[in-house]
């Protein structure tokens, strides 16, 4: 339940988590780069250009999505392992149940069609 805990935490903490990755949009005469928030959603890209005074904080905002994603992501591989160990104990135990030489339903006096 660690990554439970470490999931809430970051949602609890309050600070902003921007999706996308900032990139290099353009290089000035000077030298200077211009930059842009850039992120895909389903297939659609959104672009947004950042002003030189907030690019700090969109690469923090940025940086903490990216490791909050990371963490549900790992949350979500080990739940997916554990539903694949209790899906496979649950058709080990119904196979037992039904016997290793049970006769098929058309053997024990069932018709299957009509």
């Amino acid at each position: 339940m660690k990554l439970q805990e470490e999931i809430v935490a970051m949602l609890n903490e309050g600070l902003p988590l921007t999706r996308g990755k900032l990139c290099v949009s353009a290089v000035r005469k000077s030298g200077r780069k211009a930059y842009s928030l850039q992120y895909r959603r389903k297939t659609v890209q959104f672009v947004m250009a950042i002003p030189a005074d907030e690019l700090e904080a969109y690469r923090k905002s940025t940086e903490r999505c990216r490791q909050f994603l990371d963490c549900v992501q790992r949350y979500v591989d080990m739940k997916t392992k554990e539903s694949i160990k209790a899906i496979r104990k649950e058709a080990k135990a119904a196979r037992g149940k039904a016997g290793r030489h049970a006769a098929p339903e058309r053997m024990q006096g069932k018709t299957i069609g009509a």
